[in-house]
């Protein structure tokens, strides 16, 4: 994890003057994170931070970091188990959602991730992943978007299963460098 972090603020410092010659954004995020065909999690929560840097007209880089729990779930012989934590980060490229401007703006994203997953009596696993999804922000004024989005996980796991969850998030993005 220091790696991870030292390597963002590396990335930050080398390109801060393009970040602030154009709008940057930062925003917050929750909402739910629902399994699929894993029988030994439940629906749970989700909360993440993120970070918008314009690439061109068409692609915004998007950096997030996501903490989030799964809820318990009832397996069948064994009970009610407790859900798995679960922490992801990576980069997201995001096609659409123009940055600090006014109205509806659909988008489309793809990005990888690592993915660190926690319970008690399993392994800890750090895996790497992918996600996709589709969303929609509404420009309230050029320093602020409210975001709507679906992702879908895809995160390796023991053997050649993967992990899947779907996560419905709502959030804001407050804009720097705009007039």
């Amino acid at each position: 994890m220091k790696k991870v972090m030292v390597a963002i603020c590396l990335s930050l410092l080398l390109t801060a003057s393009v970040i602030m010659a154009e709008p940057t954004g930062v925003g917050v995020y929750a909402g739910s994170i629902l399994p699929i065909v894993q029988a030994d999690q439940g629906t749970g929560y989700t909360l993440g931070l993120k970070a918008r840097i314009r690439l061109n007209d068409l692609f915004v880089l998007e950096p997030n970091l996501n903490f989030g729990s799964y809820g318990e779930a009832e397996e069948d012989g064994v009970g009610t188990r407790e859900g798995s934590s679960i922490t992801h980060y990576g980069v997201d490229l995001v096609l659409g959602n123009k940055l600090a401007t006014l109205g509806f703006k659909p988008y489309a994203f793809i990005g990888g991730a690592l993915y660190n997953t926690k319970r008690d009596g399993d392994e800890t696993t750090n895996k790497s992943g992918w996600s996709l999804g589709l969303g929609f922000a509404m420009g309230l004024s050029p320093k602020m978007d409210l975001d709507v989005r679906g992702r879908a996980n895809i995160a390796a796991s023991e053997g050649s299963s993967t992990r899947k969850s779907v996560g419905v998030t709502g959030g804001i993005t407050y804009y720097f460098g705009t007039e």
